[in-house]
């Protein structure tokens, strides 16, 4: 898994960049999963296949990518 390589990542989703952003705020599975009416096991479900689409073996390295990547910046919807 090349976590240098930027090019190639696929596109995220809205509800994949919410999860993404409330991952990023340190809220918990269920904790985000509340908020967008979704069970936890769902939502480590969607942040599994962000992962995936990021190509990163882990939501801390994801978290690194996506924000080199510009996707945590604020007001970003």
């Amino acid at each position: 898994m090349d976590l240098g390589n930027e090019q190639g990542s696929l596109p995220l989703t809205r509800t994949e960049m919410k999860c993404l952003r409330k991952c990023a705020e340190g809220r918990t599975d269920a904790e985000i999963g509340a908020e967008l009416e979704l069970t936890a096991a769902e939502v480590a479900s969607v942040l599994s296949v962000v992962m995936l689409k990021l190509r990163v073996p882990n939501r801390m390295a994801g978290l690194a990518k996506a924000n080199r990547l510009g996707y945590l910046k604020p007001g970003q919807d």
